[in-house]
């Protein structure tokens, strides 16, 4: 099947989660699959994230990475990019119930996240979603390329905690598109997912199934859930990670759950610009 296929046939799965984000994290993965199941909220063909391994956040590079908390009522995943820059998804920041974009007021993120403590904390001054973004149409191949957002913090936590880099080979031509090589198609993924909303998390040695939209989305068989989204999808080069997409959406396909992520490509132009008015 050709990924123009594979992607005008993306749903978003809606199973939510958020009702255990508040479960004590010492309950085991078990115990808490258990607890889910019999009081009939979690059928056996809803993906979990029990089977991903934690990480301790408070240690470098995953410091960089924590919560985007919206207004107490909801949150995603986001990265340190810079000092004062956070990625995520633009779906994060729409209200369904208002039909609009969130003020960035009761938007903030905390670095480091772990079990109700974190690193360190800003709250988000502005932020900017892509043009071709609007929150009302539901995931596709004409939507997904537009999901992604910059946030600019407050406070610079990045000197205190760290950012995670792009790959080091993105590129701009004369008509402003941006390009990279991709030197290898396996990838790792991480976040907070619902379902274990105070632990970070991560999908190992996933690999990229097919891309689209001029390279700007990728689908992979990575295992993503609600709370992953806006998420790093990772690269390692040598000893270092590099962000190469974040995560968006996730659907089942030919009864195999796949995931679908928005590449830097999408965003670099916008990204070089905001950080040009932060020198």
């Amino acid at each position: 099947m050709k990924i123009k296929a594979f992607l005008s046939a993306l749903l978003l799965i809606t199973a939510s989660f958020a009702a255990y984000a508040q479960d004590d994290a010492t309950l085991s993965a078990q115990e808490r699959l258990k607890r889910m199941r019999e009081a009939g909220t979690l059928p056996d063909n809803v993906v979990t994230s029990f089977g991903r391994p934690t990480v301790d956040s408070r240690e470098a590079p995953w410091r960089s990475i924590g919560r985007v908390n919206i207004g107490g009522r909801a949150h995603c995943s986001g990265s340190l990019v810079a000092e004062r820059i956070v990625l995520t998804a633009a779906h994060c920041l729409y209200s369904k119930a208002q039909g609009d974009m969130v003020v960035p007021s009761i938007v903030h993120f905390v670095a480091g996240y772990h079990s109700g403590e974190y690193i360190a904390h800003s709250k988000v001054a502005s932020y900017i979603v892509s043009p071709g973004f609007d929150g009302k149409l539901p995931a596709s191949n004409l939507t997904l390329p537009y999901d992604w957002a910059l946030l600019t913090l407050e406070e610079p936590i990045g000197k205190e905690v760290g950012f995670l880099p792009f790959p080091d080979n993105v590129t701009v031509d004369d008509k402003g598109n941006a390009h990279t090589i991709l030197e290898s198609p396996i990838i790792t993924v991480a976040g907070y997912p619902g379902d274990r909303a105070h632990l970070l998390s991560l999908e190992e040695n996933c690999r990229i199934q097919a891309h689209g939209a001029r390279g700007h989305v990728i689908m992979s068989d990575c295992i993503s859930i609600q709370g992953d989204s806006g998420g790093p999808i990772l690269q390692k080069k040598g000893d270092a990670w590099h962000i190469f997409a974040i995560q968006t959406a996730n659907t089942r396909l030919q009864n195999k759950v796949v995931s679908m992520g928005v590449t830097v490509l999408a965003f670099w132009p916008t990204y070089l610009q905001l950080m040009q008015t932060q020198q």
